[in-house]
C-alpha cells in the first residue's frame, strides 16, 4: 500500500510538471504569432485575393450597369452581390488568422492543464471517469490546435490548383471595366458626321461586352465556389476528420451538443403540463 501511494505521488508530481510545462513554455510559443508565420502568410495571400475579387466585381458591376439597354442589368446585379459573399469569406479568413494564437493559448494554457488536473484527481478518486475526462480534454486540445494549420495546408493544395483561374477572373473583370469605360466615352462623342458609324460600332461593342460580362459572371461563380471550399468547408472537414480519428483510435466519442436534442433515455416532457 505504501509503494502504491508513492507511485501516485510521483505520478501527481509528473502531471504538475507537464501542466506547468504546457502553461509556461509551450503555451508561450503557441500564443506567439511568429510560430504560425507560414500559415499567416498563406492566409494573408488569400485575403489579398479576396480583396481584389471584391474590388473588381464592384467595378465590373458599375461598368456593366452603364451599358445601353437593360439586357446586362441582371448580370450587373449578380456581380454586385458577390461583394457580400466575398465579405463573408474575408471575415472567415480573418477569424482563422486571429484564432491561431487564441486556440493555441486555450489548448496549452487551459485544456492541457485541465486534463492533467483530471488525471491527478483520478489517481485518488474515480480513476475511470477522471481518466476519460482527462483524455477527452487532452485529445480535444490537440485537435483544436492542429485543425487550422492542417486545414490551411489542405486548402493551399486546392487554392494553388485554381490560382491561374482566379487570376484570370480578376484580369477579365478589370478588362471588362476598361472596355465599358471606353464605350461610355464613345457614347459621349458629339461629332454629327460620324454619328451613324459610331452607333453601329457602339451596338457591336455592346453585344461583345454582353458576352464578356456573362463569361466574367461564370468565372466569378467558379471562383466563389473555390474560395468557399478552401476557406470555410475544408476547416470543418479537417476538424471532423480529427475527431473521427480520435474516436477510431481511442474509442472515445467527443459529442457536439445539438440544441433541442433529447438525451437517450431521458423522459419525454408533456408540453401540456
Amino acid at each position: 500500500m505504501e509503494i502504491q501511494l508513492w507511485k501516485r505521488i510521483a505520478a501527481l508530481v509528473l502531471l504538475v510538471l507537464v501542466a506547468c510545462l504546457s502553461f509556461f513554455l509551450i503555451g508561450r510559443g503557441a500564443s506567439d504569432p511568429e510560430t504560425y508565420s507560414s500559415t499567416i502568410t498563406s492566409i494573408d495571400d488569400k485575403v489579398e485575393t479576396v480583396l481584389k475579387l471584391t474590388a473588381t466585381s464592384t467595378i465590373a458591376s458599375a461598368g456593366i450597369s452603364a451599358l445601353p439597354g437593360d439586357i446586362c442589368t441582371p448580370i450587373s446585379e449578380k456581380l454586385a452581390d458577390f461583394s457580400e459573399y466575398f465579405l463573408l469569406i474575408l471575415c472567415v479568413l480573418y477569424a482563422e488568422k486571429y484564432l491561431l494564437t487564441i486556440i493555441g493559448t486555450g489548448a496549452f494554457r487551459i485544456l492541457i492543464p485541465a486534463a492533467c488536473a483530471f488525471f491527478g484527481i483520478g489517481l485518488f478518486w474515480n480513476p475511470k471517469m477522471m481518466g476519460k475526462l482527462g483524455l477527452k480534454f487532452a485529445l480535444f486540445a490537440l485537435a483544436l490546435y492542429f485543425v487550422i494549420p492542417a486545414s490551411i495546408k489542405v486548402s493551399d493544395i486546392i487554392y494553388d490548383t485554381y490560382q491561374v483561374s482566379i487570376n484570370t477572373t480578376i484580369e477579365m473583370a478589370e478588362q471588362l471595366a476598361e472596355d465599358t469605360e471606353e464605350l461610355a466615352e464613345a457614347q459621349e462623342e458629339e461629332d454629327e458626321g460620324v454619328l451613324a458609324g459610331l452607333w453601329n460600332r457602339i451596338t457591336e461593342t455592346t453585344d461583345n461586352l454582353t458576352e464578356q460580362a456573362a463569361e466574367t459572371l461564370n468565372r466569378f461563380v467558379e471562383t466563389l465556389a473555390v474560395m468557399i471550399v478552401t476557406s470555410c468547408i475544408i476547416p470543418l472537414l479537417v476538424l471532423f476528420f480529427f475527431l473521427w480519428i480520435i474516436r477510431m483510435v481511442t474509442g472515445i466519442e467527443i459529442n457536439v451538443p445539438v440544441p433541442g436534442r433529447r438525451r437517450r433515455g431521458a423522459p419525454i416532457q408533456n408540453p401540456l403540463n
